[in-house]
């Protein structure tokens, strides 16, 4: 039994960080891959000893199934750091966003390459709803506004202090390529570099490549977004570009800060980290 009252709403304030608590114990602290939350069931996934294995609360009944989950095995997390007392304002706000409220469901998962969100969806199902462990909202994003753009280059750059390149595209958003964390990584005397891809509407998602072009690496905190923004504005107001521009912020012009070049349907200009357009000052 559950310490929880059989009637308690897990979507009421306090009862999903309660519940979570109770299915934790119940499962003997096995690591948690996975947490499915609704208005009347706490599910939680464990890696259990004989793999993995899902624990469930319904209506203050905590109890197991007797087959293995059939969720493919991934990245475990702490539940204690995700933001479970916040789950009337999380649902609140994927509601407002989504258009919906109609049978929300709530689900902690790895996401990509080790990272685990929160997640909100409906039935009948309108757009998924990304947060961060914290409750923020990962929000669809307007790249020409200096909000938008400075939120998918915090997403992009992540916990990266050095990168070689960012790129901005429409039909990617924002690309950091940026060299693995340890240092030593490399494969066939290639470099390992992790490419962070943050579109307009979904999470950074990572994916590591080989690359053994030369590249001097810079500090991403160098590039102001409001920048970046006033560029992709400015030419995309343009009425002689009929698309959105390409930026690309790389070392490759030998100044010794990097550059934005940007690329139009008919121009090719390059600009220092103020927006200054400096093409006929470097090669």
């Amino acid at each position: 039994m559950s310490t929880i009252d059989p009637g308690a709403s897990p979507l009421r304030p306090g009862n999903a960080t309660r519940i979570v608590a109770d299915l934790i114990q119940a499962s003997g602290a096995a690591p948690v891959t996975k947490i499915d939350i609704t208005k009347t069931q706490v599910s939680l996934t464990v890696n259990g000893p004989d793999g993995l294995l899902t624990w469930t609360w319904s209506r203050g009944i905590v109890s197991t199934s007797d087959t293995q989950s059939t969720q493919v095995s991934s990245t475990p997390f702490d539940p204690t750091q995700f933001a479970l007392d916040k789950v009337p304002s999380i649902l609140a706000t994927a509601a407002r966003l989504a258009g919906s409220e109609s049978n929300q469901s709530l689900q902690i998962v790895e996401y990509n390459a080790g990272t685990v969100l929160m997640t909100v969806t409906t039935r009948p199902e309108t757009r998924p709803v990304f947060f961060r462990a914290d409750g923020s909202v990962i929000n669809v994003l307007d790249f020409t506004t200096t909000q938008g753009m400075a939120e998918g280059l915090k997403d992009a750059v992540g916990a990266s202090p050095l990168v070689r390149s960012i790129t901005f595209d429409p039909a990617h958003g924002i690309v950091v390529d940026a060299p693995e964390q340890n240092s030593t990584a490399s494969q066939n005397g290639k470099d390992l570099v992790i490419r962070r891809t943050r579109s307009a509407k979904l999470p950074v998602w990572s994916v590591p490549r080989q690359d053994d072009s030369p590249a001097d690496l810079f500090s991403p905190t160098d590039v102001d977004p409001a920048v970046l923004a006033a560029l992709v504005d400015a030419n995309s107001k343009d009425p002689k570009n009929s698309d959105v521009p390409k930026l690309s912020i790389d070392m490759s012009h030998g100044t010794s800060l990097p550059t934005i070049t940007v690329d139009t349907d008919d121009a090719h200009t390059v600009h220092d980290l103020q927006g200054r357009d400096i093409t006929n000052e470097v090669t």
